[in-house]
């Protein structure tokens, strides 16, 4: 039977979309922990991997997994640099199918759980949602600190069933007419600097689309060349930057500059608390999280002047 007529007996079909870029052993890591997953009868799963490496450095990984995998891969190459245009090479790919659903799972990641994808494809159908996104664990590399790995998410504040305003790639499930009418999906004036999954998730609330939040995490594992003060008030500072970027591109430019000062302001006093409290309490964690607010800070007004730091050309992990 081919596929088309495959596609035919099912309901339900989706494709979960792994952007990758020379980190073999965790392609492959994650690529194994998907073969694995459970799905119902109803629901035809396949997977997209899309190399950024000019070099095609995935491809055997691939190869070798398709060989075993129950559902089928389909590899991608993307040369254009940049996380935006592996990205939308993703969705590019994936509306020249009949798919109706597109997961989105970092290549430094696996589910937590073998029900991942169909809990988010039962949970998409409950909440009628366009979009629904789950957190992310953070285990660290071997020798990583734990104060980094303990910062890098921190506890997730969202129950089932909340509408958020606000989502990220590392772990979503997005209808098809969401990427039809959002095109492209992500702004190439992000291509390196990060933000550009923010700003999507910025475009969907203001075209009306519903995102909700259902509880189903994916692991992440944390390199320990992250593991440093630097590399956190880097990530700060640039967050802050993404921020203000893309409310201007999206607000009007009053309304962005009144919430991104209010913003800012409200990093400044959380930032200036939190380095009190871990002053106090010789908490090098909460210390940590009060120097990264306050780079957010400076980010988010930077931002209005242009700066950008671009903080994907450098690759961390395997």
């Amino acid at each position: 039977m081919d596929l088309h007529k495959k596609m035919e007996l099912h309901t339900r079909s989706a494709t979960i979309a792994i952007i990758t870029c020379r980190r073999p052993i965790w392609l492959k890591r994650l690529l194994e922990s998907l073969t694995k997953q459970s799905v119902d009868k109803n629901t035809l799963l396949n997977i997209l991997v899309v190399d950024n490496a000019s070099e095609q450095t995935a491809v055997d990984i691939v190869n070798e997994i398709s060989s075993v995998s129950p559902f089928k891969i389909t590899y991608a190459c993307e040369k254009t640099a940049g996380i935006v245009a592996a990205r939308n090479k993703c969705i590019t790919e994936f509306l020249q199918t009949d798919a109706q659903y597109l997961f989105f799972i970092d290549d430094d990641e696996w589910p937590a759980e073998n029900n991942w994808a169909q809990k988010l494809l039962n949970k998409q159908k409950e909440y009628n949602a366009d979009v629904v996104t789950s957190h992310v664990l953070s285990v660290g590399e071997q020798d990583t600190p734990s104060w980094a790995v303990e910062l890098i998410y921190g506890k997730n504040p969202l129950k089932e069933g909340d509408v958020v305003n606000k989502f990220y790639t590392n772990n979503l499930l997005i209808c098809r007419n969401v990427l039809e009418k959002i095109t492209p999906a992500f702004d190439k004036r992000f291509a390196m600097t990060g933000a550009s999954d923010y700003h999507f998730s910025l475009k969907c609330h203001k075209a009306g689309f519903k995102a909700f939040y259902t509880d189903a995490p994916v692991i992440e594992e944390f390199p320990k060349s992250r593991a440093t003060i630097k590399w956190f008030l880097r990530r700060g500072f640039r967050s802050g930057i993404g921020f203000t970027r893309s409310h201007l591109f999206e607000d009007s430019f009053l309304l962005a500059v009144l919430y991104c000062l209010t913003m800012a302001g409200t990093r400044f006093v959380r930032g200036l608390a939190y380095c009190l409290l871990g002053l106090i309490t010789f908490n090098k964690t909460t210390v940590v999280n009060g120097l990264f607010r306050f780079c957010s800070f400076a980010g988010t007004i930077s931002g209005f002047f242009g700066i950008k730091l671009e903080e994907y050309k450098t690759i961390h992990g395997n």
